[in-house]
């Protein structure tokens, strides 16, 4: 593996520290036409098969859902405190009804080892690649979760991607 697992470990507090609010923000799709930045309140970063991985947690309602389907390739980024507006507003409105760069302002760029878009003013990006999709099945999960989380059914997808860059600022 060429990024060096420690420096992820490192600023894994500061990545952790975002989450589950105000949030970290995923971009998938294309890096032309088809592409959309997500709020991410829910996730996990660990080893799997000896490879630094991070999971995250998408609904089929979601437009980002459907970007996640058709491309493999995806950027997570971790903002300071002063975008939390911006945090909130992808976390709150959809990509399949308005452009989120253009609404809040944040500035894409070319990320180095994935397709995907990354974003300028993160200090931490984590460039990932899909390696493992699975919907979560309701027979495998506690009443009180299904209760709290799935009373209308839209059921979260888990996807797990391999971190192939990983930039930080801080």
């Amino acid at each position: 593996m060429e990024i060096k697992k420690q420096e992820i470990w490192k600023r894994s507090h500061l990545i952790f520290s975002k989450l589950p609010n105000p949030g970290v923000l995923l971009v998938s799709g294309d890096s032309k036409n088809d592409k959309n930045i997500m709020t991410i309140g829910w996730m996990q970063i660990g080893i799997i098969w000896k490879d630094p991985v991070v999971s995250f947690l998408v609904r089929p309602s979601r437009y980002s859902y459907k970007l996640l389907q058709e491309y493999d390739d995806f950027t997570i980024n971790i903002l300071s405190d002063n975008f939390n507006k911006d945090i909130a507003f992808c976390g709150a409105k959809s990509g399949a009804y308005c452009d989120k760069f253009k609404e809040t302002g944040l500035k894409s760029v070319p990320s180095k080892k994935v397709s995907a878009l990354s974003l300028k003013d993160a200090d931490i990006i984590l460039e990932c690649k899909k390696i493992y999709k699975n919907n979560i099945e309701p027979e495998n999960l506690s009443d009180l979760i299904l209760a709290r989380y799935y009373s209308n059914g839209d059921i979260h997808q888990i996807i797990t991607g391999i971190i192939l860059n990983f930039k930080s600022k801080i």
